[in-house]
């Protein structure tokens, strides 16, 4: 068993969440503030380890009332991430987990620890997703998780057939370079991409992004 997978993001009318260079505010006050109503409605907000690094989110439910707050979930099957983010300082705040891999330095997993991080192994080079999610379902009693990207977590998410709804809403800009909502090796033909079904289309309240919602459809 795992949780229902939602992964929301905002993108570019080209497809892009961050530019070249890595800058990645597109999103309206409205825009942000479904992405609060997102989180308040999932157990858990999970992202990887660039995203982190380059954003270094909080991911707490602010602008909109909620009685809890979700875990927070990073996907590092290096151990990369420094240990100075946000998350991981405010870890004894909000459950915080991180999922990596057998080649993870011990030594940095026990200074997480120290601070509060749950370390969880779920791969052997690289973070197994599905068993990740197994474990979170297990372990941590979650039945759902939002997915805040980055582009590649996406991708492989997908890939695997991990992902249950996608909310996509699609901002005023173009940026012609950057990271794609999905970025990976991606597929050859439509033939094997996921089965989406569109299940609404809505005009944001600033008048200027659409937000689009998908559910993935089962073989």
């Amino acid at each position: 068993m795992r949780p229902w997978v939602r992964i929301v993001s905002a993108c570019t009318i080209d497809g892009r969440i961050a530019s070249r260079t890595g800058y990645s505010r597109l999103s309206c006050e409205h825009d942000l503030r479904r992405l609060h109503m997102h989180r308040a409605e999932c157990d858990a907000v999970m992202i990887g380890a660039r995203t982190a690094e380059i954003d270094d989110p909080m991911l707490t439910v602010r602008l909109v009332r909620s009685e809890r707050q979700p875990m927070r979930v990073v996907i590092d099957g290096r151990l990369a991430c420094r240990l100075d983010l946000r998350l991981f300082k405010t870890a004894r705040e909000v459950p915080t987990i991180v999922f990596t891999s057998r080649v993870a330095d011990g030594a940095k997993i026990m200074r997480l620890s120290e601070l509060g991080v749950h370390v969880e192994i779920a791969g052997e080079d690289r973070v197994d997703l599905r068993k990740a999610l197994e474990i979170l379902y297990r372990k941590y009693n979650v039945k759902k998780v939002l997915v805040e990207g980055g582009g590649t977590l996406n991708f492989n998410l997908l890939r695997e057939g991990l992902v249950d709804e996608i909310y996509v809403t699609v901002t005023p800009y173009v940026f012609g370079n950057g990271v794609s909502v999905f970025n990976g090796e991606g597929f050859e033909t439509t033939y094997e991409c996921p089965k989406l079904k569109l299940t609404s289309v809505r005009l944001c309240e600033c008048g200027n992004c659409v937000v689009l919602h998908y559910l993935v459809e089962r073989p």
